[in-house]
């Protein structure tokens, strides 16, 4: 919904500066470039996630791999 509102400011802001008029006291600022660009949170948290299953998986294979099978040496019968 927020969304929606700021693109009707924007809009209005649109508007005016068009009409050519001098902002008033309740003229609608614009918005600076940075804040219109939304954050791939999304894409963040899946490479996160991704990162973190390879932590794991290359963690548990060097697990396995150091740990050698404990052999056992028969006695010579006499």
């Amino acid at each position: 919904m927020s969304y929606i509102l700021d693109a009707l400011r924007r809009a209005d802001a649109d508007r005016e500066r068009e009409r050519g008029a001098v902002p008033g006291l309740h003229a609608q600022p614009l918005a600076p470039a940075a804040t219109l660009v939304p954050r791939p949170r999304a894409a963040i948290a899946t490479g996160a996630l991704a990162l973190l299953v390879t932590a794991a998986a290359v963690g548990w294979a060097l697990w396995r791999w150091q740990a050698e099978p404990v052999t056992v040496a028969a006695a010579a019968a006499p």
